[in-house]
């Protein structure tokens, strides 16, 4: 079994910190979806496990070795970025046979392992045909082609599909995962988009501002988000209301502008030093609003019930959502599902539900996510 362990790495770009004390252990099981802004610290990353950064300090121990201070040439690594990093003048099946030339096999074993990529990446037809013909996504299943013939342990995916459209897209994302798969390696995908992390990630890191936030299962961030920024960062957008804190004999009374709901006093031991704010921040998905024509499919008896005015609906990150105000000046936002239900025409009065254990509860000042 292949292993990873990137063990307290700190990289500096003169006096500004890259990568902040970055561990973590990944095996050959897992398809690591690195997902952050832009200069967050993604590439930074890969270009240390690779081997064309050195860090300050920390390790990098790839299969029990510590590979830190090897160069990129001698890393059982492939790494695969934006700038392809191929021969606009050779053809494909030379981009991808380069690196088995290099190793000095055999003719007929370096066409064995080109065909395969070939054929995995459905590229035959275009084999013999140079780079600078070909469009934005067959040039990069080429490279990819070519990082997938590198006897690799480890392979590195900096935002492959930035520049391509949803389409080609989605044949790149399916040919990186059909080579995770196939090569029983470690697999580390960065990318910018939160939809995508989510969507093929088996285990899900945040990296913002050089420091690595959170990392789990794609089910445990989205559900159980370390902070408000990952909150934010998945759910695009989230609602964002602040609350107040009563404490009542029974629990605590949480009351925001158009919503209350009570917790039980199995939150005590998180909310009794909050006393002194008295104010919590929530955060509510947008798909863990529920409309009153899908009441009969779920049980809202205890669910927060609350009536709502329809603003307006809007295309919002390539999904429907409904614009709706509630209290005296709050706006939520709710995913659609059905954007031809007749109640939903500007100010309509709707009924809504929510559960409270899809409301994510955050400590004002540190912005940290609170669990009882």
């Amino acid at each position: 079994m292949n292993t990873l362990d990137v063990k307290d790495v700190v990289k500096y770009f003169g006096e500004t910190i890259a990568l902040n004390h970055a561990s973590f252990t990944l095996t050959n099981d897992d398809f690591l979806v690195l997902a952050g802004p832009s200069n967050s610290g993604k590439t930074t990353l890969l270009r240390l496990l690779s081997g064309l950064e050195q860090p300050e300090s920390g390790q990098i121990i790839l299969n029990g070795v510590n590979i830190t201070p090897d160069s990129p040439a001698t890393r059982k690594v492939a790494l695969v970025t934006q700038k392809y990093g191929l021969a606009a003048q050779m053809s494909v099946y030379d981009n991808i046979a380069q690196t088995l030339r290099f190793r000095r096999l055999s003719k007929k074993n370096i066409y064995q392992q080109v065909q395969s990529a070939l054929e995995l990446l459905e590229l035959q037809h275009i084999q013999k045909t140079p780079l600078r013909h070909l469009s934005g996504g067959e040039i990069q299943r080429v490279a990819i082609g070519k990082a997938m013939v590198k006897d690799a342990d480890l392979y590195l995916f900096d935002e492959p599909i930035i520049q391509l459209d949803p389409h080609t897209r989605h044949r790149v994302h399916q040919a990186i995962q059909m080579v995770h798969r196939l090569k029983l390696a470690i697999s580390i995908y960065a990318t910018q988009n939160p939809t995508a992390a989510l969507t093929i990630a088996t285990r899900l890191a945040i990296i913002h501002q050089g420091q690595i936030q959170q990392i789990g299962t794609p089910h445990e961030l989205l559900h159980r988000p370390a902070n408000l920024f990952i909150a934010h960062y998945l759910n695009q957008p989230l609602n964002q209301l602040t609350a107040s804190l009563q404490a009542t004999e029974t629990g605590y009374v949480v009351q925001a502008d158009g919503l209350s709901f009570t917790l039980s006093t199995a939150w005590h031991m998180t909310l009794a030093p909050l006393h002194k704010h008295a104010i919590v921040t929530l955060g509510i998905r947008p798909n863990a609003i529920h409309f009153a024509w899908a009441f009969s499919s779920i049980d809202v008896s205890t669910y927060i019930q609350l009536q709502a005015h329809v603003l307006r609906i809007e295309l919002l990150m390539g999904k429907w959502t409904l614009q709706l105000s509630i209290g005296q000046q709050t706006t939520l936002v709710a995913e659609l599902k059905d954007i031809n239900h007749p109640s939903l025409l500007p100010g309509k009065s709707l009924n809504l539900a929510i559960n409270p254990d899809d409301i994510y509860l955050f400590h004002p000042i540190t912005e940290t996510l609170l669990q009882p």
